[in-house]
């Protein structure tokens, strides 16, 4: 397997994996909240190693930025999640949710200056690194502005957000390995 294929498979995990855990896995109850933690928090991890990937095919600076503020968003986010799967009581519960709103739109933030990179170099067509920044700054900044209540309150947008840049990195992986070296 050549690594371009291996680089897209990466892209379409990082797509697929977290949604496929969090809500096949835990939604339906087929795991309990620490075990459907854990398995996202792995899964979570083919994010930097795709976008790690891309990079090393053609270097940007602001590839190179985003990659770094991914892995400390990231970072943040599984702690937050760990904290939140623990059950350790509502004092936990609020601190990890305070955690993930922060980790979580950091994340996005990284992912908004790769694309930012990609629209740099020949990577990916203009139209698809524009739509991940177009679609990575919102997510971003929705998470970014509200607070952990108010994030709470609108859970039915972060669905679908998060789908929609979940959808666009699977199509990253798409082009990743149809591309030609």
């Amino acid at each position: 397997m050549t690594d371009r294929m291996i680089n897209g498979i990466l892209f379409i995990a990082a797509g697929i994996a977290p949604i496929l855990v969090y809500i096949a896995l835990g939604e339906t109850g087929i795991l309990d909240r620490a075990h459907s933690e854990k398995i996202a928090a792995y899964t979570l991890i083919t994010f930097p190693l795709a976008f790690m990937m891309t990079r090393n095919v053609q270097r940007n600076n602001f590839i190179d930025a985003g990659l770094l503020i991914i892995v400390v968003g990231l970072t943040a986010g599984i702690v937050s999640d760990a904290i939140n799967s623990a059950e350790l009581g509502t004092q936990f519960d609020s601190m990890g949710q305070t955690i993930a709103v922060t980790g979580w739109s950091i994340m996005y933030l990284g992912i908004f200056i790769t694309a930012i990179g990609y629209l740099r170099t020949d990577l990916f067509p203009t139209w698809l690194s524009g739509l991940l920044a177009v679609t990575s700054l919102l997510f971003f900044a929705f998470m970014a502005v509200l607070t952990p209540e108010q994030v709470s309150n609108n859970e039915d947008l972060i669905g679908p957000l998060w789908m929609i840049v979940s959808l666009v990195i699977v199509i990253l992986g798409i082009f990743t390995m149809r591309r030609a070296e």
